[in-house]
């Protein structure tokens, strides 16, 4: 989800900075129509890709920001400038208009000649916030630029990486990450480990995992020794117990404990009944016993 939105923001920063194509041009000529981007309403049926990014707007507004050079490329009421911004969102359209300003006035139309505020005095009365903000210096021969803040407050430039890591969900870091993904495994059976530890395999599935299989164990056997697994019993939390403190081994004997418990569980998940989320694992299990992706990655170990 937040990679769909990190994408879609990436438009959303054309249109803002008004880069140079077609679509962009058509955008401004017929959607904006010279209002601000986050100002325009939606109309009563968009498309779908227009509906959607105007729906992500709120999302994203907070995290970009214009740096003011000129003070001619900012709208005052609408971008992000200062601390207090947007002003739109506490001083009225009626109430600009009245100060004889208008809706598309920039941060350098609110400055006087002599470097002062344009705006009444009242509004100090009105909108105390108005004190905290500070008077630019304008460089006239420069534009202001956009940037992205990130959860760090600095301004970077914008890239859709940087999207994505400002608007996904943060938590901390679980010990079990290093001990389900790493290089040497199966992607499709580190992603059923993954749920099974997220308890989010449907309920009757759930009912059946408590303990590890038969299969698990006999296969387990083998490794014990070199791998140091001595002390393991047949329950998943000793089983989990162990991948955590040898997440960051390199040793072969814990690497393919490691892959043998992925590979034991998807088997015994699907020996216990027909999935519709999984399909047949004939491909996996050759390439498990023996097959050349195996060998590949194998001989890339002891390399």
């Amino acid at each position: 989800m937040e990679v769909n939105k990190s994408l879609i923001s990436s438009h959303v920063w054309s249109i803002i900075n008004n880069r140079r194509s077609l679509w962009v041009s058509w955008i401004h000529s017929y959607k904006l129509k010279g209002s601000s981007f986050w100002e325009v309403k939606c109309s009563a049926n968009p498309s779908w890709g227009w509906r959607k990014i105007l729906a992500i707007r709120n999302l994203i507004r907070p995290y970009v920001w214009k740096s003011i050079k000129s003070g001619r490329q900012t709208n005052a009421w609408s971008d992000n400038w200062n601390a207090c911004s947007p002003l739109r969102s506490f001083i009225s359209p009626r109430r600009i208009a009245n100060a004889g300003f208008n809706l598309g006035s920039t941060v350098a139309d609110l400055i006087d000649s002599n470097g002062q505020w344009k705006w009444p005095v009242a509004w100090y009365d009105l909108f105390p916030v108005l004190i905290n903000i500070p008077l630019p210096t304008l460089v006239d021969d420069m534009a202001d630029r956009s940037c992205w803040k990130d959860h760090g407050g600095n301004l970077q430039h914008f890239h859709s990486s940087q999207a994505w890591d400002s608007l996904r969900v943060r938590n901390d870091k679980v010990d079990w990450v290093d001990a389900v993904w790493f290089s040497q495994c199966i992607p499709r059976h580190s992603f059923h480990v993954w749920l099974v530890i997220q308890n989010k395999l449907k309920t009757q599935d759930r009912m059946s995992i408590g303990e590890a299989g038969s299969a698990t164990n006999l296969a387990l056997m083998c490794f014990r020794e070199s791998a140091d697994m001595g002390n393991v019993s047949n329950t998943w939390d000793s089983v989990m117990g162990w991948l955590v403190n040898s997440a960051n081994t390199r040793h072969l004997g814990g690497v393919v404990c490691k892959i043998l418990v992925e590979d034991n569980g998807i088997q015994d998940y699907e020996a216990s009944g027909p999935h519709e989320d999984y399909g047949p694992m004939a491909d996996l299990e050759e390439e498990f016993n023996g097959g050349p992706g195996l060998r590949r990655m194998f001989f890339a170990f002891y390399v």
